[in-house]
């Protein structure tokens, strides 16, 4: 078998020039369109890569945010403060001295209650009473029982107590 001799002929070579000239173009037309084509692909990956960072940074400090505010919201349900108010003491005359060791006293015996969540303080109020009313506090000789006129539950427990001198 034999091949005809067309590539002498003018007329093929000027086709063939063309076919390969053509492919040529072509490749170049693929590699300017593949290399536009990727760029914007890079460029769109930069972005969204920048896009989650800044959704990530976001995110973190919003955890973070939400973990201060339920921090701080927990220490505003617990009770953090105790305040004593004497209902009567200055109709007994008692000195500040006297007081200051009443307001001790009773202070040690609410330490537990301290740091505690305000809903079991609550629960618990009969319990709280009975542990100030219950106890006789000696101070200098004289005792002194402690009856709980009004209590009031919050961040700061503020009980109001009327003082009353026992006989020995």
């Amino acid at each position: 078998m034999h091949i005809p001799p067309f590539y002498k002929k003018t007329t093929w070579q000027a086709f063939f020039i063309g076919i390969l000239t053509g492919v040529v173009i072509g490749y170049m037309f693929f590699l300017y369109v593949y290399g536009q084509h990727t760029e914007r692909w890079i460029e769109e990956n930069l972005t969204l890569r920048n896009e989650l960072n800044q959704v990530k940074q976001e995110n973190e400090l919003l955890k973070q945010d939400k973990d201060d505010l339920n921090r701080a919201n927990e220490e505003r349900l617990t009770i953090q403060d105790i305040e004593l108010d004497w209902h009567n003491a200055d109709e007994l005359d008692l000195d500040r001295f006297t007081l200051h060791e009443l307001n001790e006293n009773v202070l040690q015996e609410l330490q537990t209650v301290m740091g505690r969540n305000i809903q079991s303080v609550s629960d618990q109020r009969e319990l709280l009473i009975r542990t100030i009313e219950n106890k006789l506090y000696n101070i200098r000789d004289i005792r002194y029982q402690l009856e709980v006129h009004h209590i009031t539950i919050s961040t700061t427990l503020i009980i109001t107590v009327k003082v009353h001198i026992t006989s020995s």
